[in-house]
């Protein structure tokens, strides 16, 4: 009876778990793994997530400040200020008439707030409409080199910080090279950490799960940065029916072309966050039907 019970035969061992499984799908391997490697994936997971939130916020005024948008801005943000239809009413034919006569080289215009010269012969040559699209041109060149002081002193007299106007300026004043620059560095500085970031996080993963864990943290970085963009869109449109004040209601609806930017911006890192989520989640379940054949 001992013989036999030495020569019975050892219990099977149990079926070890198939390669990819785990692994594939971005979960610790069979063998385990670290806590600090657990910890630090989900810690990087949330800077990347903080990172491009922050980058979609600058890398849109960087998109406004930029030199065709900002002067386009500052155009019409002039012809609300300066009311420069009224103006024209006022003084265009007068000007057409002192330019027939005229033996001076350049006229400038009488009265309005940024001080433009012409020659003669552009203000010959022009119509109304022709006329008033370049002296916007040239009133938004000076405020985009020298700075919105300039109208701030040809129209005399000092505006409040917080009223409607002195905000407003401000806001035109952010429309410059300057900050657009300090922008443009931010938006460098805020991709290269994320480029950081995405690395990291690609080796604390395991597998598909680098790519799923990458398109969930912009997806769930551009996915509310979207929505409050629409939403800031829609609210300015709302806020603009309401109003009675031209002034306000103008630059309203300037905001509401302004918010483009960032709805552009949070459109394409929500779709590329989702197409990538959704290839690392398609890619892991392949692999893992794969390892149970």
């Amino acid at each position: 009876m001992t013989g036999e019970a030495g020569s019975a035969p050892s219990p099977p061992e149990p079926a070890r778990p198939a390669v990819g499984e785990g692994a594939a799908a971005g979960g610790p391997p069979a063998g385990g793994r670290s806590w600090w490697q657990s910890t630090a994936k989900w810690l990087l997971g949330a800077l990347l997530v903080i990172d491009i939130g922050v980058l979609l916020f600058v890398l849109s005024f960087a998109n406004v400040t930029a030199d065709g948008p900002a002067k386009r801005s500052l155009r019409h943000s002039l012809a609300i200020l300066t009311e420069v239809d009224a103006f024209l009413d006022d003084h265009f034919e007068t000007l057409r008439q002192e330019a027939a006569q005229t033996q001076e080289e350049t006229l400038t215009l009488p009265d309005f707030p940024v001080q433009v010269s012409f020659s003669p012969e552009e203000i010959r040559a022009a119509d109304r409409e022709e006329f008033r699209a370049l002296l916007l041109t040239r009133a938004a060149d000076r405020i985009h080199e020298e700075g919105v002081f300039i109208l701030q002193e040809e129209r005399g007299g000092e505006v409040s910080f917080f009223s409607t106007q002195g905000l407003i300026r401000t806001g035109m004043d952010l429309l410059r090279p300057t900050p657009h620059r300090v922008l443009t560095l931010l938006t460098i500085s805020l991709a290269s950490l994320a480029g950081v970031l995405a690395l990291g996080l690609a080796l604390t993963s395991r597998g598909y799960g680098r790519l799923w864990g990458l398109g969930l943290s912009v997806l769930l970085a551009a996915a509310p940065f979207l929505i409050v963009a629409v939403a800031l869109r829609f609210a300015f449109r709302v806020a603009a029916d309401g109003l009675d004040d031209y002034l306000a209601r103008e630059f309203l609806t300037l905001g509401q072309e302004l918010t483009w930017a960032p709805i552009r911006n949070g459109i394409i890192f929500s779709v590329g966050g989702a197409v990538i989520f959704a290839a690392g989640t398609a890619l892991a379940r392949w692999r893992d039907s794969r390892s149970r054949f």
